[in-house]
C-alpha cells in the first residue's frame, strides 16, 4: 500500500543518527525510515522518494537545516519537516516554525515526545493527500480502475458517487467506515477496496459481535511460540498484511475490547500474544455496522473516542429501495447466477417485473432480492421468469405492516360528523383537488361534489 509513511532523518553525526533512527523503527514501528548524513545528498534523496515526513538538524556542513527548511516547503509542500538540533534558543525555534517547520525538537534522551509528535505529523500529511485525491476523483467523475467494482452492479448515480469516493480514497491509511441496513452489500465495498489496494490477495474478514476481549486478542493479534511448546498462530492483522482487514458489525463489541480497538488505531502497532517486540499494522482496516454508533455512544454502549477516531472516512451503503435503476440489472445477475447453480435455461424476466418491484420497500435488501429470484427461477419452466415469489412476498410485507386505526374519544362522533371530517381531510391531504380526494375516499367526483355543495 502506498502510504503516508516515509521518513527521512538527516543530521551529520553519525552516531546520533544511528540513534534516532533505530529509536523510531521501535515507537513508529510502520514508518519507513531513511537516513541522510550529507546535507548536500537531501535534494537527490527527495527526488528518489516520496518522503511524507524529513527530520534535519540545524547546525550542518555544506547546508544549515534552515536552508534546507526553506528548500523543501517551497518544492514539496505536502511534505512535513522537523527540526531535531542541539540548539536550545527561543528565536531560532520561533523563525523555524514561522518558516514552515511542522515542530521543533531539542536533542535529548527522551525521544518519546518525538516519537509522539512524528506519528501526528504522519496523520496530518496522510488526511491531507487524501483529501487531495478524493477531490480530484470528483472532479475527474470517472474510475480509473473500473475492474475493481466489476462485482458491483449499478447506474444509480449516487452508487457511482460512492465508487468514486471509494476509489479516491484507497490510498490513505484512515480506516474506512462502512454504514448501512442488513444485506445492502457493505462486504462488496471492502473486497472492492482489497481489489483497489491488491488485487493478487483475498480480503481477510471477522464478524466482531460478541467478541470477548480475550477472543479478540487472539484473532486479530495472534500468538507467538512459546517456551513450553505453544506453537506460532498468526492473528488476521498478519494474515491482512499488504490488504484489508474487514471487521463487521463494530458496533456490538464489548467495551473493554473497544478499548484495545481504539489502542491499534493510535498506536498502529500491537503486540502477539507472547511477544515482546511490536508488530506494525501493515493492512487497512475497514468496518461496518448496522447499528446506530452516534445512538450507542449515547447510551453508554461505545466510546465516544473510539466513535471519533472512525470518523475519518464514512461510507453510507444505500438499501435496495433507493436504487429502484438498478433492479432490473441486478434481477438478471441473479437469474444468470440462480440458472448456472441449478443447471437450467435462464428464464426471461418481463420488462413490467422491476417496474412492479420499485414499489416494494425490501427490508431484506440485496439478500432478499436475490432469494426472491432464486425461489423464482427453480419455479420457472424455460421461457418466462415465474413471479409468484415476487408477489407472495409483497403481499406478506403489506399483510404484517402495522394497519392504521381511528381514534375516537369518550363521545362518538355522528355518523353525518365522521363523514364530513374524512372529506375536509381528504380535500386537505390533496390541495383541494377534487379529483384526487374523491379516489381517497372511494367515491366518484361527483358525489364528493354534492357533498361539499351540502355544506356550503
Amino acid at each position: 500500500m502506498k502510504l503516508a509513511r516515509n521518513i527521512l532523518l538527516v543530521d551529520d553525526e553519525a552516531q546520533w543518527l544511528r540513534t534516532l533512527s533505530i529509536t523510531l523503527m521501535r515507537l513508529v514501528p510502520e514508518a519507513s525510515i531513511d537516513t541522510c548524513v550529507d546535507s548536500r545528498q537531501v535534494a537527490n534523496r527527495m527526488m528518489a522518494r516520496d518522503y511524507a515526513l524529513v527530520l534535519l538538524d540545524l547546525t550542518m556542513p555544506f547546508h544549515s537545516g534552515e536552508q534546507l527548511l526553506a528548500q523543501i516547503r517551497q518544492q514539496y509542500p505536502n511534505t512535513r519537516v522537523l527540526i531535531v538540533s542541539g540548539v536550545n534558543e527561543v528565536d531560532t525555534a520561533v523563525r523555524c516554525i514561522r518558516s514552515g517547520a511542522y515542530d521543533y525538537f531539542i536533542k535529548t534522551g527522551d525521544v518519546d515526545e518525538l516519537a509522539l509528535s512524528v506519528r501526528r505529523a504522519l496523520e496530518v500529511v496522510g488526511l491531507e493527500r487524501s483529501y487531495e485525491q478524493i477531490k480530484a476523483r470528483f472532479l475527474s467523475r470517472t474510475l480509473s480502475q473500473p475492474q475493481a467494482f466489476s462485482h458491483i452492479l449499478t447506474c444509480e448515480p449516487a452508487m457511482l458517487d460512492r465508487l468514486r469516493y471509494l476509489e479516491a480514497l484507497a490510498q490513505s491509511p484512515e480506516p474506512v467506515l462502512l454504514k448501512g441496513e442488513a444485506g445492502v452489500g457493505k462486504g462488496q465495498f471492502a473486497a472492492a477496496l482489497q481489489q483497489l489496494i491488491n488485487p493478487e490477495q483475498q480480503l481477510t474478514s471477522v464478524t466482531l459481535a460478541g467478541l470477548s476481549v480475550e477472543r479478540f486478542e487472539a484473532l486479530l493479534y495472534g500468538q507467538v511460540a512459546s517456551a513450553n511448546g505453544d506453537s506460532a498462530k498468526p492473528g488476521l492483522l498478519h494474515q491482512a498484511r499488504g490488504g484489508v482487514l474487514y471487521l463487521q458489525r463494530v458496533g456490538e463489541l464489548c467495551l473493554e475490547a473497544q478499548a484495545k480497538l481504539l489502542e491499534l488505531l493510535q498506536q498502529e502497532h500491537y503486540f502477539p500474544l507472547g511477544a515482546a517486540r511490536p508488530q506494525p499494522l501493515r493492512c487497512r482496516l475497514v468496518f461496518s455496522a448496522q447499528l446506530n454508533l452516534l445512538e450507542l455512544q449515547q447510551q453508554g454502549r461505545f466510546r465516544a473516542d473510539l466513535l471519533y477516531r472512525l470518523r475519518g472516512h464514512r461510507l453510507t451503503v444505500p438499501p435496495l429501495r433507493q436504487r429502484t435503476l438498478d433492479l432490473p440489472i441486478l434481477i438478471g445477475a441473479f437469474i444468470e447466477e440462480a440458472a448456472q447453480q441449478m443447471a437450467r435455461p435462464a428464464p426471461l424476466q418481463s420488462p413490467e417485473l422491476a417496474q412492479r418491484l420499485s414499489q416494494y420497500a425490501f427490508p431484506g435488501n440485496l439478500a432478499e432480492l436475490r432469494g426472491m429470484v432464486f425461489d423464482a427461477v427453480s419455479r420457472s419452466d424455460e421461457q418466462r421468469l415465474n413471479e409468484a415469489p415476487f408477489i407472495e412476498a409483497m403481499n406478506d410485507h403489506h399483510s404484517d405492516a402495522p394497519q392504521p386505526t381511528i381514534q375516537f374519544g369518550q363521545q362518538l362522533p355522528s355518523l353525518a360528523e365522521l363523514g364530513q371530517a374524512l372529506v375536509e381531510e381528504a380535500m386537505s391531504r390533496t390541495a383541494h383537488n377534487q379529483t384526487a380526494a374523491a379516489k381517497l375516499l372511494g367515491i366518484s367526483q361527483s358525489a364528493l361534489s354534492r357533498r361539499l355543495a351540502k355544506t356550503e
